[in-house]
């Protein structure tokens, strides 16, 4: 994401925590650094490729090891490399010879985008957030058991979605401050500066959600979370496990300023959608009820549509907001050429609005459905 306005909250302030070591400030820390750094931009001149590589090795180095179950005096065995979207039972529906397909970040020669790429089944949709002991124990009831609406299995899809996002922004917010420390002077970057408050913003605000749902699990009450509920009765060929907040209701009215760089909360909806062994589609939406200010009547709509208009307006709102979402490899092979053109650039639209530009220009926005495999 771009911001090209003007916003104080732009400039890291003298007397402001420095991101490097929020107990320093700014001005007695990284500020002369960042004035007298004259580094070359990083990676100039190097090869596609190589400016890949080094961006895959520089993000992988912010990856790291919790557990974010709620009762860490009980952890037992290693950190695992643990599957948001169920291998056994989700995964093993969709892949096909081992494989799934998903977005993966690359650089072209027209700047950052995503590519739809192979990947094995074993690695799609893992990340370190589970002990060996909670990765198991705490999801027993979703992991064991088919759905039956049952409210804790609602909260604990729910929290899955919320771990697996947690991880991520974490990544993300450490990703920028090894940027900040690497090259100092992009700390006085207002584009750069924008990315941090984003990404400070959004791990405080998932760390207020994750204590609420904390509180909930401890206390033994999950009804905490409201959640919609529909069974398709058809097997779709993707799984999508995320948290989000929604910026447009399904009217397109804002209900989030998401572009704003303020210090209000960002409220998250945690959507799961699967297919089942038995062949029939699980779509679960969530959202914690403090945020029902916000989203109550959104989740109202939404839960007034039919299948087929509830499902047309997923088909958007999976690829507009969707990192952690897997793909049949016959379902993308399928694709005509339109389609996959479409389904890459829809997906890469959501953070470049030039994109998104053209296809409405070019009526190709979109024209491609992920709900049309019903026999």
């Amino acid at each position: 994401m771009i911001y090209t306005g003007n916003n104080r909250n732009l400039t890291i302030e003298p007397y402001e925590p420095c991101p490097c070591h929020l107990d320093k400030k700014f001005k007695f820390c990284c500020y002369q650094k960042a004035k007298k750094d004259t580094s070359a931009p990083m990676a100039k001149g190097f090869s596609l490729g190589r400016v890949n590589h080094l961006i895959r090795e520089f993000y992988a180095a912010t990856d790291f090891r919790t557990c974010f179950a709620f009762e860490n005096n009980q952890c037992s065995g290693p950190i695992k490399n643990a599957h948001s979207l169920q291998n056994n039972r989700i995964l093993n529906v969709i892949c096909e010879n081992g494989h799934l397909y998903y977005f993966k970040p690359e650089v072209v020669d027209s700047g950052p985008t995503s590519v739809i790429k192979k990947i094995g089944k074993n690695d799609a949709s893992t990340f370190f957030g589970f002990c060996d002991f909670h990765d198991t124990e705490l999801f027993k009831p979703i992991e064991l058991f088919d759905y039956t609406g049952d409210i804790q299995q609602k909260f604990l899809f729910a929290f899955r979605a919320l771990a697996v996002e947690m991880h991520k922004k974490l990544r993300q917010l450490e990703n920028v401050k090894r940027m900040f420390a690497q090259r100092p002077r992009i700390m006085l970057d207002p584009q750069f500066v924008y990315m941090y408050r984003v990404a400070m913003s959004d791990v405080n605000d998932h760390q207020i959600e994750y204590e609420l749902f904390k509180q909930g699990f401890q206390n033994g009450d999950y009804t905490g979370v409201r959640t919609i509920h529909r069974e398709l009765q058809y097997g779709v060929k993707f799984a999508a496990c995320s948290s989000f907040t929604v910026r447009y209701d399904i009217n397109g009215k804002v209900m989030n300023d998401t572009f704003s760089t303020k210090n209000d909360r960002m409220p998250s909806i945690f959507l799961n959608i699967y297919p089942t062994p038995q062949g029939t589609t699980n779509i679960l939406i969530s959202y914690l009820n403090i945020d029902s200010e916000v989203y109550q009547n959104y989740f109202n709509s939404l839960d007034a549509l039919d299948d087929q208009k509830l499902t047309k307006y997923l088909n958007y709102l999976v690829i507009e907001n969707t990192e952690n979402v897997f793909f049949t490899p016959s379902y993308i092979e399928s694709l005509s050429e339109n389609e996959r053109k479409s389904f890459e650039r829809s997906y890469n639209s959501s953070m470049n609005v030039l994109e998104r530009a053209s296809l409405l220009a070019e009526g190709n926005y979109y024209k491609f459905d992920l709900f049309n495999l019903a026999p």
